[in-house]
């Protein structure tokens, strides 16, 4: 978030909300499944042979009552590097929307602003966000990042519902974005603002957490996703998709992304990620 007042730009670097954008999209796009609106197209001739799952580990841990992250009471798992701000010259969470946009503004036009993001209570939006993606659900209401625009293409034929490879062209703007960003100054202005996430996060409800412990466990858990091959089996028990392979619904919330985005972005995503990691940790 930012301090209260800014370097020249010459020495400060990318405002500190390119970090924070870089992460949500990296850490997950938080394009809700559950959200798309499907479109229907014509199914192929022949019955597709049933997805299969390369190396699918264990499901994450969802909504327990503390993430692991919150159990560590004498110092971080994973301490970021280097010396910390002080969280004294943090802005107040509820006075940081005004200058995130107002950093915004200066590099990108409202419209192009307004693709990517939820500009009200970000700093929350974007803790919350972090915080859910090794869990089973992100909250709708509190995702960082807008869902990506145009509805789910899937195929119908009698019962079977499969998600066309074509849907995965929906993630090709956000993965691009993410491929952008050079992971050193992405965690440079993290490292920067780091005391106001971290008092976020323990206003969540975990007094002796750490958020970049959690930061780590979002990135190792969508780096852990199972590679699937084969057509994708759906399932739409009421208004929602689910994956029919019950292995795959147990699945986090970070995980499912990885699968949702197709195979060749999930591994152009995996590598962004390993790079980010390799800066947040000693």
């Amino acid at each position: 978030m930012p301090a209260p007042s800014t370097p020249p730009a010459s020495t400060a670097g990318p405002p500190w909300w390119l970090i924070a954008l870089a992460l949500a999209a990296i850490l997950g796009g938080l394009y809700l499944w559950q959200r798309d609106t499907p479109k229907r197209v014509p199914p192929a001739p022949a019955e597709p042979p049933a997805a299969s799952v390369a190396s699918a580990p264990e499901p994450a841990p969802t909504d327990g009552a503390a993430g692991p992250a919150a159990a560590l009471a004498d110092g971080p798992k994973y301490p970021l590097p280097g010396t910390l701000p002080d969280a004294a010259t943090m802005p107040a969470p509820d006075r940081s929307d005004a200058p995130i946009l107002e950093a915004l503004l200066a590099l990108a036009g409202r419209d192009a602003l307004a693709q990517f993001l939820n500009m009200q209570d970000f700093a929350r939006r974007f803790v919350v966000t972090v915080d859910h993606l090794p869990r089973e659900l992100i909250p709708a209401q509190l995702g960082a990042v807008k869902r990506v625009p145009g509805p789910l293409a899937v195929a119908t034929e009698g019962e079977s519902i499969t998600l066309r490879p074509e849907n995965f062209a929906r993630y090709d703007g956000i993965v691009r974005f993410a491929e952008s960003l050079d992971p050193k100054t992405m965690v440079a202005i993290y490292r920067r603002f780091y005391p106001l996430l971290q008092q976020e996060y323990r206003a969540m409800g975990f007094p002796n957490g750490h958020f970049n412990d959690r930061v780590v466990e979002a990135i190792d858990d969508m780096l852990a996703a199972p590679e699937v091959t084969g057509p994708i089996r759906l399932v739409q028990p009421k208004v929602n998709y689910r994956f029919a392979d019950p292995l795959l619904e147990k699945l986090s919330a970070g995980r499912k992304i990885m699968i949702r985005i197709g195979p060749e972005h999930a591994a152009r995503m995996k590598t962004a990620l390993r790079a980010l990691r390799a800066g947040l940790v000693r």
